[in-house]
């Protein structure tokens, strides 16, 4: 493990002291961040090359703006944002994402911030996304086209060659399974 100066420095801080000319600072918020936003694309993705070649495009596109963080929130709510709305753009077929509007994102972290415990939300979050990827890859993926992409039943039926009836049967299954293990598990029973 890497020790020096930057290691008890908040990425707050860290991007301060980029905007002040310390160069070097972007280099520890990607060493600190770069196995987070993998792990967090391997959640979306499944397939480790693709996910690495995300991971860093996010990394280094987020870095090359990261005069857009305002500090409204934490650097990492940002970058998770960030990084979610990446991969669920990637995830759609459209290769090709555009970051003039970074600054959107930080609007995301700071309707996030105004929740009762940022760190709360989080945490939660990612066990749902774990719970999520622990059901079969075609109720995952019905469920993230339905409740995180927003596809209507006629959407599912045309991208999944599927009856309406077979479409809601599928989706009550695999909400079931979530909840089971929603209900089961000790981090959101603890965060609740």
């Amino acid at each position: 493990m890497k020790s020096g100066p930057d290691l008890n420095i908040t990425d707050e801080e860290l991007v301060e002291n980029y905007k002040n000319g310390n160069y070097h600072s972007l280099g520890t918020l990607y060493e600190r961040y770069y196995k987070k936003v993998y792990h967090k694309c391997l959640s979306f993705i499944r397939r480790p090359d693709e996910a690495n070649d995300i991971a860093q495009d996010v990394l280094m596109k987020t870095l090359e703006n990261i005069s857009s963080f305002k500090g409204n929130s934490k650097f990492a709510t940002w970058l998770f944002a960030i990084t979610k709305n990446h991969c669920i753009t990637y995830s759609r077929g459209r290769r090709n994402i555009y970051f003039e509007d970074i600054a959107s994102y930080e609007n995301i972290a700071e309707e996030m911030s105004d929740l009762s415990g940022r760190e709360l939300y989080e945490q939660r979050e990612l066990a749902l996304d774990d719970m999520l990827y622990s059901v079969r890859e075609a109720e995952r993926q019905m469920l993230v086209l339905k409740y995180q992409q927003n596809y209507t039943i006629k959407d599912l039926q045309r991208e999944l060659n599927l009856s309406a009836s077979a479409i809601k049967m599928r989706l009550q299954r695999a909400r079931y399974k979530v909840q089971k293990l929603y209900e089961q598990s000790d981090v959101l029973a603890a965060t609740a």
